[in-house]
């Protein structure tokens, strides 16, 4: 419903989920507009359905007042549920993030990426590392597979395998 959805602020998008009554009426009083609880009390599904474009766009121009910062202090001093929509750019800057799941580098993995969020016995998993360049281990695989250095360098001098010594 339109009481639980993205909605542009100032500076990007923010989650609101004032679904359940009180917090609905928490937002309301919180920006000084009561009369859109009065009228759309919450009570029934019909008050804040999809359908409701009259209290969407209210809501719309409410929002669009703020920045996100904003919305979430006054998310916290209202008791509504407010989130921040987040894109790579806001992640790569949030200081929690970057404290908690700290982007590995170009240079260390070959491209900018978050580590995997998940725990094994109380640790992130290990780095990962760099694809290997195409041909870099060939010759390894081939010795594994048996085939000593002279027939390596027998098949890339007939160009089977990687480029001639």
């Amino acid at each position: 419903g339109v009481r639980y959805q993205i909605y542009a602020v100032d500076d990007g998008h923010v989650l609101f989920m004032a679904s359940e009554q009180a917090f609905w009426k928490n937002f309301c009083g919180g920006v000084d507009r009561m009369d859109l609880f009065e009228k759309w009390p919450g009570s029934t599904y019909a008050d804040h359905a999809r359908n409701n474009t009259e209290l969407q766009a209210e809501l719309r121009d409410i929002f669009r007042t703020r920045t996100c910062a904003e919305w979430l202090a006054f998310a916290n001093e209202a008791n509504v549920p407010i989130a921040p929509v987040n894109t790579p750019q806001t992640v790569a800057d949030d200081p929690q993030f970057r404290h908690r799941l700290p982007f590995y580098g170009i240079d260390d993995v070959g491209a900018e990426q978050l580590p995997l969020p998940v725990y094994v016995e109380g640790e992130l998993p290990p780095t990962p590392t760099m694809a290997p360049e195409v041909g870099e281990q060939t010759d390894d695989v081939l010795a594994g597979l048996g085939y000593d250095a002279d027939r390596i360098a027998d098949l890339r001098s007939r160009g089977i395998v990687g480029p001639s010594d």
